[in-house]
Formats: C-alpha cells, sequence, structure tokens
C-alpha cells in the first residue's frame, strides 16, 4: 500500500521588532503576485515588546487589522480558507540569558542567542521536505535581520526563499492613520510628504532576496546538525573552500623569472626553486622542506611549525 504524498505546506516565517507592520505588509505582497502565494501558517520570531506591539495593533479587538486584512483578501476572490493560520502560539519570543522573554536585542551575547534561537525554530521547518519555508526580513534591528539571513543561509533549501518589503517612499516616516495594507477606502497621509494617498495608490515591492544556500556542502558530512549558530557556522567552515584571494603569480622556470600581480620580482635561487616545486604541485610538505634546508643550507629539524599553516592546491 502505496503512503499518500502529502500537499506541500507553506510557512512563513517574519522577523520583527516592535513594528508589526512588516508581517501584514509581508502577507499583502505575497498575495499579490504575478503567481499570489497564500501561506498556510504564520511564525513571527520577535522579543517581548515585539509580542506585545502586535498583539495590541494587530489582533485586539472584533475588527482587528488581522480581521481586516483576510476579509479584504476573501473579497478580492483570494483563496485563504485553511491558511493564514496565525494566533499567540505562532508568536515565538526569543529568550534572554535567564530563559525569560527577552524585551530587546542590544548586546552580543544577546545576539547570538537570538540565533541560536532563530537557526532552532527554523529548523523545525526546513527538516520537513513537505514544508516550504518564506522569510521575510523586513523587521527588527539590523543584527537580527543579518542572522536571520545567515540562519536562512545555513539551512534554506532550493524551494525556501528570502523576502524584503520595499514600501514607497512617502511612507517610510510613518502614515495616519499607521498604514499595515492598503486596506481598501481608506486614505493615508503621509507624515513624511503631508499628502493624502488613498489605498489603491499604494504600491509596495515584494523584492525576492537573492541567497547562496549552503545546507549542501555540509549536511552529508555531519552525523547530527551542530546544536548552535556559531559551531554550525564553525562545521560549515572547515568543509568548505578557504574564504582568502590567492595572489596571480607567473613563473617562468626556463629563464629564472617570476611575476606577480604582473609585476617582475627577483628571488634568490633557493627560494625560486621552492616556488617551482609548489607550482608543480608537490603536495608531499615535509619533502619540500628538507629539499628546501638543504637549498639554504641549514640542518632538518625535524619539525617546523609554518607548514601545519601552508597549503597546497
Amino acid at each position: 500500500m502505496r503512503e499518500k504524498i502529502r500537499d506541500k505546506k507553506t510557512v512563513l516565517v517574519v522577523g520583527m521588532g516592535t513594528s508589526p507592520a512588516v508581517m501584514t505588509e509581508t502577507v499583502w505582497a505575497l498575495a499579490h503576485q504575478s503567481e499570489p502565494v497564500v501561506p498556510d501558517e504564520i511564525v513571527v520570531i520577535t522579543t517581548k515588546s515585539g509580542k506585545d506591539a502586535l498583539r495590541t495593533a494587530i489582533m485586539s479587538g472584533a475588527s482587528s487589522v488581522w480581521n481586516r486584512l483576510k476579509n479584504a483578501l476573501a473579497k478580492e476572490k483570494i483563496a485563504i480558507d485553511g491558511k493564514l493560520v496565525f494566533g499567540d502560539t505562532s508568536i515565538r519570543v526569543i529568550p534572554d540569558a535567564d530563559g525569560n522573554e527577552a524585551s530587546d536585542l542590544r548586546t552580543g551575547a544577546d545576539n547570538l542567542r537570538a540565533a541560536d534561537f532563530m537557526l532552532g525554530e527554523l529548523r523545525k521547518y526546513t527538516a520537513d521536505s513537505a514544508t516550504t519555508v518564506l522569510c521575510s526580513i523586513a523587521g527588527g534591528r539590523k543584527t537580527m535581520s543579518a542572522l536571520l539571513f545567515s540562519c536562512m543561509s545555513l539551512l534554506g533549501r532550493e524551494e525556501d526563499k528570502v523576502y524584503h518589503v520595499l514600501l514607497p517612499t512617502e511612507f517610510e516616516c510613518g502614515t495616519e492613520p499607521p498604514f499595515f495594507f492598503p486596506e481598501p477606502g481608506v486614505t493615508y497621509t503621509s507624515k513624511k510628504t503631508e499628502k493624502k494617498y488613498r489605498a489603491n495608490k499604494v504600491q509596495s515591492e515584494l523584492f525576492e532576496v537573492p541567497y547562496v544556500r549552503m545546507r549542501g556542502w555540509y549536511q552529508d558530512k555531519f552525523k547530527g546538525e551542530p546544536p548552535s549558530y556559531k559551531s554550525l557556522i564553525s562545521k560549515v567552515q572547515s568543509v568548505a573552500p578557504p574564504a582568502v584571494v590567492y595572489p596571480e603569480i607567473e613563473i617562468d622556470a626556463w629563464n629564472g623569472s617570476m611575476a606577480i600581480y604582473g609585476e617582475s620580482h627577483a628571488f634568490g635561487p633557493q627560494l625560486f626553486a621552492l616556488l617551482v616545486m609548489f607550482a608543480n604541485r608537490i603536495n608531499e610538505l615535509d619533502t619540500i622542506y628538507r629539499t628546501f634546508c638543504k637549498l639554504v643550507k641549514i640542518g632538518y629539524e625535524g619539525e617546523c611549525k609554518w607548514l601545519e599553516k601552508l597549503q597546497i592546491d
């Protein structure tokens, strides 16, 4: 008996500070793409201050912003039945050093805890082959957005995407009433230009942020994924090519000359001979060192610490 293949589930993970509008703006923008996407579930990663702001601004009251957004989508014949699952349990609060809800992320230690927390939350979804993750990095402090983006680079799969919402410049300094999505029939006054704008004239841009997916480099090499952000970074660096820029060196062994970045340099015969051996990809470092010592007429000491840091392609 064949196992029934589950339909793909789409989860929107939103990093948020104290501006809840980044969540509703992202949901609205996703639903209004040329190929609309309505997430099945929404998860918000934030601080205690962000949670309080989200509850007050978005979720409170029978005619809450969240209910109005869903009604507006339904009136546009956008299918939302069984989708947009969001409530108190969808708000994931980053812990502080004592395990309580963090009010803010102000120190390096705060941000490393946040990175570990965000990595753990994303793993719950990226470990499931039947779930696609969409991640919004529009909210929170810059360090939070940067770390969330980094976590997606470490865990993201081919189908997972990262987004940022770009509002028109007239709305960057806020509006009256507060702008959460272009609500039909509402006129917004820009605090920047002091001009009025009807909702249907507001065009925000949903930008899909390209990113390097590093998961394929390491997932088959580790017995288990390292538990923390720093340890995973360290593990990935151990299997990834070194992030260095090698000099451009041209060696003319026949005429005994060398150019670095196109500029000719003179070397003594011993060093030149050593570099020629490197260029010929002789990978036995101990043999090279013995030869080098013989060339410069010094005794072989049996150990040379600089060899430990030396790398040959």
